[in-house]
């Protein structure tokens, strides 16, 4: 009797152990690409008048950043070599090569986003390129998942992946033209504003298993800080009838509130990451307009109730957005947060997420009193 106590108390012990050491930090930002409007692609860089201009040039400043076990963007541009592509008849069209998508996960970058509006601007081919392109890079790079352009009957279901004792599920939706969404014979995306397609994908989620799940949605009105009409209940029925923990929103190309509901959260828009094709924001004069939001969340599955949870958040403002993105310096970073805090209060009320002000960088920063990571308390511990 002494002994299968002495083995059953073991056993627990050790399950705890691997219970507590489960934690994952993700890191994202929104909206990327590597090109100039209808700019022709370069295996070796971008183009810049008479000027080619490295990857690596423009990333160099994201580097220490990106030190997560997920790294996750939102790929806003067609992925092509080849530059016998016609393009759609709208205003931009995005194409950038896969090289600079590798050099993307050269730094660290492992999960993409490839549904937004710019997925289509070659067309069906542009799409068909894409999702041939990005099959190659991870037939090349094991280690990266994506979500956002195939088949109806592959997207409906989100991708499911391990990752430190952590099962993940991820999905994508967007907004976009009718005419390239995803059909069982033919490629394309899904589109939140199809309730049919959203509503599927929302009971699959509910469906899976995966412990902690994230949907990526490309959604809102182009330079609007204001959630738009209707918004708010459809991000959140994800949450309660999916059971998603996370929301990444991105498409705005300027920040918008950050919610905090129950077991889950809601970025409604982290903003531009890294557009080489987009307008210089650094001129504008709101400070809720002229920064993109990186993001780190450490995640870690909770010794007593098995759930994986979010222990504690950073969020960096970016700046240079357009070109050589790189954080924002400490006291604009810090009016940065203050603004983010107010522009979520004043829309979500008590379900606002407050972050506070790390006063030497200027991060935001969220701690929670539960934590057990690690890695979060190391983080936490440091700034106050």
């Amino acid at each position: 009797m002494g002994k299968r106590y002495f083995y059953l108390l073991t056993s627990m012990l050790l399950g705890l152990c691997q219970t507590v050491s489960a934690d994952v930090v993700l890191t994202m930002g929104g909206d990327v690409n590597f090109n100039k409007n209808r700019n022709a692609v370069y295996a070796d860089g971008v183009q810049y008048g008479a000027e080619r201009i490295s990857w690596k040039s423009f990333t160099q400043n994201l580097k220490p950043l990106i030190n997560g076990d997920l790294n996750f963007a939102n790929i806003e541009t067609v992925v092509s070599s080849s530059n016998d592509l016609s393009d759609e008849d709208k205003k931009f069209a995005f194409k950038s090569h896969p090289n600079a998508i590798q050099n993307l996960i050269d730094l660290g970058f492992n999960l993409f986003n490839l549904a937004n509006n710019h997925t289509y601007d070659y067309g069906h081919p542009g799409i068909r390129q894409t999702a041939l392109e990005m099959a190659e890079l991870r037939q090349q790079n094991p280690r990266i998942a994506y979500h956002g352009v195939g088949f109806r009957q592959d997207l409906i279901k989100p991708l499911e992946f391990d990752l430190n004792g952590i099962r993940f599920a991820f999905a994508t939706a967007s907004i976009g033209d009718p005419q390239f969404q995803a059909r069982n014979d033919r490629p394309g995306m899904l589109f939140i504003r199809d309730d049919r397609d959203y509503q599927q994908l929302v009971q699959n989620f509910a469906k899976s298993k995966a412990d902690f799940k994230i949907l990526s949605i490309h959604f809102g009105t182009e330079g609007k800080t204001e959630l738009d009409v209707g918004q708010r209940t459809r991000f959140e029925y994800a949450l309660k009838h999916g059971g998603v923990n996370l929301i990444i929103g991105h498409h705005p190309h300027v920040i918008r509130p950050i919610q905090k509901k129950a077991d889950g959260m809601i970025f409604y828009s982290l903003g531009n990451y890294l557009m080489l094709g987009s307008a210089d924001i650094t001129k504008k004069l709101d400070i809720n307009t002229d920064w993109g939001m990186f993001s780190r969340l450490y995640l870690e599955r909770d010794p007593y109730s098995g759930k994986v949870k979010i222990d504690a958040v950073e969020v960096i403002p970016l700046t240079n957005t357009h070109a050589r993105v790189a954080p924002m310096p400490g006291m604009k970073a810090a009016q940065r947060i203050a603004g983010i805090n107010a522009l979520s209060e004043i829309q979500l009320g008590a379900e606002a997420f407050r972050l506070k002000v790390d006063s030497l960088t200027g991060r935001g920063i969220f701690c929670s009193s539960e934590m057990n990571s690690v890695r979060a308390k190391t983080m936490c511990s440091s700034r106050f």
